[in-house]
């Protein structure tokens, strides 16, 4: 359990870029009930966190608030009704906002044990980008082995997260991305679209069976 009785995060405090960002401290209270506080270890900079600050969002957060939206740390106190985590434990969690300190709370139930051999700093960026495609996958696709499924932006963090929980799917996948992304693509077990940028609509995009023959 930390010493500490503060503890810094950053604030958001107008509309705009990362200038905007300022240091504040807080006191560093108890968990509540089924709660637990976290060491935060890593915070990934993700695309959320940047249209909220500019409040390009959907639903862009009231100021003021802290970005973050996925976190690795160690469990520094539990609450009250917690069962399966311990002091030390590292964990990862989608925050949504409020990552962007040196320690967070989380519901319990929230939680994602992470191995403590792996470097947070690799692992955070994995947390948003997998539950994402797992999510539109298996929850909103819900698809099936032998299915097909065309990947936009397949290049990009969710994209290729998508491609390979798409290739244990067992998924016939096409993938769009520019053509110098087409190698890793492939590897992916997918089949490379090329996107033509200055031809947006029906012929903004190669026929991949047209180009391959």
């Amino acid at each position: 359990m930390s010493s500490h009785t503060k503890y810094k995060r950053l604030l958001v405090t107008q509309r705009g870029g990362p200038e905007t960002l300022r240091i504040v401290e807080n006191d560093l209270r108890p968990p509540a009930a089924s709660e637990v506080r976290i060491r935060v270890l890593a915070a990934a900079v993700s695309l959320p966190d940047v249209e909220a600050r500019y409040g390009r969002s959907p639903f862009p957060p009231r100021l003021p608030f802290t970005p973050g939206y996925a976190i690795v740390g160690a469990v520094d106190a539990a609450g009250t009704g917690v069962t399966q985590a311990q002091a030390g434990d590292r964990v990862a969690a989608l925050t949504v906002y409020g990552g962007y300190a040196e320690y967070v709370y989380v519901a319990e139930k929230k939680l994602i044990p992470v191995p403590a051999a792996l470097d947070p700093a690799e692992v955070v960026p994995l947390i948003l980008n997998y539950i994402v495609a797992y999510q539109t996958l298996h929850r909103a696709a819900r698809v099936k082995a032998g299915q097909t499924a065309l990947l936009i932006g397949a290049s990009g963090g969710i994209g290729t997260a998508l491609l390979q929980l798409g290739r244990l799917a067992g998924l016939k996948m096409y993938g769009l991305a520019s053509a110098g992304k087409h190698a890793a693509l492939a590897e992916y077990g997918a089949t490379p679209i090329e996107y033509l940028f200055n031809k947006w609509g029906p012929t903004g995009v190669a026929d991949p069976l047209k180009a391959g023959s």
